[in-house]
């Protein structure tokens, strides 16, 4: 609290005031950060939407941002004002961002209906969170285009046969 108050070039108290609690301070920062929100760009295939989007989170997770992420993780499952900020602000805009995504490309007819929420929607993004969490290595943006080429696009055409 006395480096955020020193930073705010505030004194103590008046942060006190705001936010009872350093729990507190941190969910309304996690919340804050739907502000950094992703807005889809629709380049008329799923391939290019997908490949913006898992791009942006490449970056994101590379960041600043994914950094504070990784270390507020484990307070997650103990803080249920935390959890619902994550859940209530980061997540909900990654949550529309890709539905956006699955949306548009449903109504294209690149992919049957109801795709959103299945395995294969879910897998886009799986492998780059997985690589994250647990490579400790920053993620090159080549991999997004390896995701989609050797993962997304052929369990999509797996899918739209059967």
């Amino acid at each position: 609290m006395d480096a955020v108050a020193a930073a705010a070039g505030v004194g103590k108290a008046t942060i006190y005031r705001r936010w009872r609690t350093k729990s507190d301070l941190v969910a309304d920062a996690v919340a804050g950060l739907s502000e950094l929100a992703f807005e889809p760009v629709d380049t008329g295939s799923l391939e290019g939407d997908l490949r913006l989007l898992l791009r942006w989170l490449v970056d994101t997770v590379n960041g600043p941002l994914g950094a504070a992420t990784l270390s507020l993780l484990s307070a997650l499952p103990h803080d249920p004002v935390l959890r619902e900020s994550f859940r209530n602000g980061p997540l909900a805009v990654w949550s529309s961002s890709v539905s956006t995504v699955w949306a548009r490309a449903e109504a294209r007819g690149e992919v049957p209906p109801e795709m959103m929420g299945t395995a294969v929607a879910s897998t886009a993004s799986a492998p780059i969170l997985q690589r994250w969490l647990f490579g400790g290595e920053p993620i090159e943006e080549s991999f997004v285009d390896e995701v989609l080429t050797d993962v997304i696009l052929p369990l999509i055409a797996v899918r739209r046969a059967a």
